[in-house]
């Protein structure tokens, strides 16, 4: 089937989902409720984000017939079953723990299977550094982890990470990057980002890990196997939410917190505190795409070094201005 059939059926596919979203947030039944410190929505929002993006991709695997590559499959495989972690989360709240036994569990599998995509060596700055199987084996997973959690930490308020999460998959659409996976996933975060503008639908740990996985697997597979991504250029574009959640943990172990444990110290929460919604979202995507979008025309080290100096300077100044 050709690519405008598969953009047609998954528009009518979405069409449906916001025509029964009553019937199927009752259905699946799952919601984030308000706690009045973290949780600070007036009512019960359902938590199915997820639920859409494996909708889709089922959808996707039966007008593709199957027909895809093995590498492919293998990263919608993985990507999905982080979804299921996920949606197990959503409903019955697992220990930070649990959750990252079971993802380093499953990128462990992952892995062995496409030891292809395992980074053993890298290029930065015209430097070859060589990791080898095993110490690559190790980073890979923890590229992939450290990317997935930031990406769920990034989930704080609406629009902030599905916008986010557009971003990419526009900029990954436009490398030509698996083309057909992405373009069938800017599909439902349309919709997605619709209803979280909407405050109909969160997207949930079933939605930030499974988007999380996919992109950060699709980035590494991409820098492997066609060299389209430096990086520093992945670097950038993965800037804000690496730096934000590297200072949070940071923080709370220096504090003597449990890491995994959220707080109200993202940067979203500063600047909620300070500025309106509307101020707050159209900041924070601005910091979000600018590192990728000026490394177009500036040298990427320079922007690394004056995107940390101006994060931590607006920290700073946000924290400053509400004492």
């Amino acid at each position: 089937m050709n690519i405008i059939n598969i953009i047609f059926f998954h528009v009518i596919l979405n069409l449906i989902i916001l025509f029964f979203f009553n019937y199927l947030k009752s259905l699946i039944n799952i919601y984030d409720l308000p706690d009045n410190e973290r949780k600070i929505h007036s009512k019960p929002i359902p938590l199915i984000g997820g639920y859409i993006f494996l909708f889709n991709v089922i959808l996707f695997l039966i007008l593709k017939k199957w027909a895809i590559s093995l590498l492919e499959m293998q990263i919608i495989l993985c990507a999905s079953i982080f979804l299921l972690i996920g949606i197990l989360d959503d409903k019955f709240n697992l220990s930070p723990y649990s959750k990252f036994i079971a993802l380093v569990i499953v990128l462990l599998v992952f892995f062995n299977f496409t030891e292809n995509v395992i980074i053993e060596n890298m290029i930065v700055y015209g430097h070859i550094i060589n990791l080898g199987k095993n110490l690559g084996l190790f980073f890979s997973i923890l590229c992939v982890l450290l990317f997935v959690n930031a990406f769920n930490l990034f989930d704080g308020i609406n629009l902030q990470s599905s916008l986010y999460g557009a971003y990419i998959l526009l900029y990954l659409f436009l490398k030509n990057s698996y083309f057909e996976i992405v373009l069938i996933l800017i599909i439902p975060l349309i919709l997605i980002i619709y209803l979280n503008s909407k405050n109909k639908i969160f997207m949930g740990d079933s939605g930030t890990l499974f988007l999380g996985s996919i992109i950060s697997l699709v980035l590494i597979a991409n820098h492997n196997e066609f060299k389209s991504f430096k990086v520093d250029e992945i670097f950038l574009l993965m800037f804000l939410p690496g730096i934000d959640m590297l200072r949070l943990f940071t923080q709370r172990i220096l504090s003597g917190k449990n890491p995994f444990l959220g707080d109200r110290e993202h940067l979203h929460h500063y600047f909620l505190l300070i500025y309106s919604y509307k101020y707050a979202i159209f900041s924070i995507i601005l910091i979000s795409i600018l590192p990728s979008l000026l490394n177009l025309f500036i040298k990427s080290q320079y922007l690394i070094i004056f995107f940390i100096i101006f994060y931590f300077s607006l920290i700073y100044f946000l924290k400053k201005r509400l004492k």
